[in-house]
């Protein structure tokens, strides 16, 4: 070998050396930046989310704002928080607003973007622009219909035409389904079942009516669409021309709720608006409990041992080795957060206007909503889908690896190949799960509602388990003929926190009583 050929191969061997190690340096900026990025940003959330339990509305909006301020912050969610803090403020308008305007943003987001995949697939989900969870969207639906009924309710009933399409296009969904399993299963029966003698067929019409009469269930994830169809029967309601609107919202409530509608048929509850007595309107009291679920990182392990013997396989039997899997596979899963009172701790008692004395027995709850039970249902029926990606992304990586590894020619069990390693290993740490959520929303909303005479009327609110004056509050409201009034209170923890908010044919926002 000539020393030029001689000197040639040692400069390639530099090169390969030089553009491995800075692979590696990248690989390690790139862990320090992101995890340090992250966890400004959500130190910052938790501060706001557990000033917001206390009560401390101005506290948390601090926090919030120094949060939105960090680098690599979740813009669109921390706004979803800055929604529910300028409801809780009484600023309605400027809640509806937020909701209105991310839900457009989110709506967008949902789509797939080719870029953003790619590079979730070299980092983790969280590459991916947050677009919320599938209740979340929901929600979002629901709080913008909300605040619009307790603000001047002109777009109100535009959000319940898009609440009625998004539950019929739920039900299509389910009923397909439910089908599909029927004809399933009805072909599996005449399959298993023939005999000699009789031999069943199916044809277009059994067919259709064996469909008609499929049993459609919703699942507890489904539960947002209860509160729409709650709020849409009432913006419904208020026109007597659209009575047919109005029952179909009605029927749907406890079609996505089935334990809410049980409550509603043994409760005294009253009807909703123009279908009152004559002379009379409805009152909905509308309570925001806790907090909604957080969601934390869950370990994968039965994958993460099934990566471990397959890399250890590939390292004893191919060219190169593998980085060993360390790093378990993560996904997300809720978890409930902070103190929420249980359902039936706040009572409602309605009496004249200006007394001290309820003239009727307080009002029963019932949960229309229950996210920390839609968030586990969102869970499992989500987790394997979640388990394949994380499953792809590390392939993927484990490939990457592999292929420098080939293109550099990197010889096994020499330095190099101990560093690629190494650096594969921190790759494979920085992921993390997509625990992104909504955290301001409540975990439960409580409703009751009752039929009353129109005129003035005092509701006093108050806590079963405490004496403590806080915990009492006496909001005037006005009742109108044939029309909807709703008061609506924000408990994230043990108190009410913020404004009682009046709205509907009634509108003011009572400072709670200190």
């Amino acid at each position: 070998m000539t020393d030029t050929h001689r000197h040639s191969m040692q400069m390639l061997s530099r090169f390969r050396r030089s553009a491995a190690l800075t692979g590696m340096r990248v690989v390690w900026l790139s862990v320090i930046c992101l995890c340090g990025g992250c966890q400004n940003w959500q130190k910052s959330h938790e501060a706001a989310v557990a000033q917001f339990g206390r009560g401390d509305l101005e506290l948390s909006r601090t926090a919030l704002k120094e949060s939105q301020e960090k680098l690599r912050s979740e813009k669109k969610l921390l706004e979803l928080d800055a929604g529910i803090l300028d409801l809780a403020s009484g600023n309605v308008t400027q809640a509806e607003a937020r909701f209105r305007t991310l839900r457009r943003e989110l709506e967008h987001l949902e789509q797939k973007d080719v870029t953003e995949q790619a590079s979730s697939m070299m980092t983790d989900s969280r590459a991916v622009a947050y677009s919320g969870r599938d209740f979340e969207r929901r929600m979002i639906l629901n709080m913008a219909l909300l605040t619009s009924l307790l603000g001047d309710g002109q777009d109100a009933f535009a959000y319940s035409l898009q609440a009625k399409d998004a539950a019929d296009s739920r039900h299509t969904i389910l009923a397909n389904a439910a089908a599909k399993a029927s004809e399933s299963n009805a072909v599996a029966d005449v399959e298993v079942a023939p005999t000699p003698d009789k031999v069943d067929v199916i044809t277009p019409a059994s067919y259709d009516a064996e469909r008609s009469a499929a049993n459609i269930v919703a699942s507890p994830l489904d539960q947002p669409l209860a509160l729409s169809s709650y709020l849409s029967s009432a913006v419904q309601s208020e026109q007597p021309t659209r009575y047919d609107e109005t029952e179909q919202a009605m029927n749907d409530i406890g079609f996505w709720n089935p334990a809410f509608r049980r409550h509603e048929q043994t409760a005294a509850t009253g009807e909703f608006g123009s279908r009152c007595q004559a002379g009379n309107g409805t009152l909905h009291v509308i309570t925001l409990v806790g907090k909604a679920p957080r969601w934390v990182s869950e370990s994968a392990e039965p994958t993460t041992v099934a990566l471990l013997i397959a890399d250890r396989i590939i390292s004893a039997t191919g060219k190169h080795t593998l980085p060993p899997t360390i790093a378990s596979v993560k996904i997300a899963r809720p978890e409930p957060c902070g103190h929420t009172i249980p359902t039936g701790s706040v009572q409602c008692l309605i009496g004249p206007f200006e007394s001290p004395v309820a003239t009727s027995a307080p009002l029963i709850f019932s949960t229309v909503v229950d996210l920390n039970e839609v968030a586990q249902a969102s869970y499992h029926e989500h987790r394997d889908e979640e388990i394949a990606h994380a499953i792809t992304r590390r392939v993927l990586k484990k490939g990457a690896v592999y292929v420098l590894k080939e293109a550099q020619n990197i010889h096994r069990n020499s330095f190099v190949d101990l560093g690629i390693n190494v650096a594969g290993i921190a790759w494979e740490a920085m992921e993390r799960a997509d625990t992104r959520s909504w955290r301001l929303l409540p975990a439960r909303i409580d409703i009751a509602r009752t039929e009353l005479p129109a005129g003035h009327w005092s509701a006093t609110l108050r806590f079963s388990h405490s004496s403590a004056s806080r915990a009492t509050q006496t909001i005037p409201v006005y009742i109108e003929n044939g029309r909807n009034t709703y008061i609506v209170c924000l408990i994230p923890e043990q108190d009410f926190a913020g404004h009682i908010l009046v709205g509907g044919a009634d509108n003011a926002t009572i400072p709670v009583q200190p």
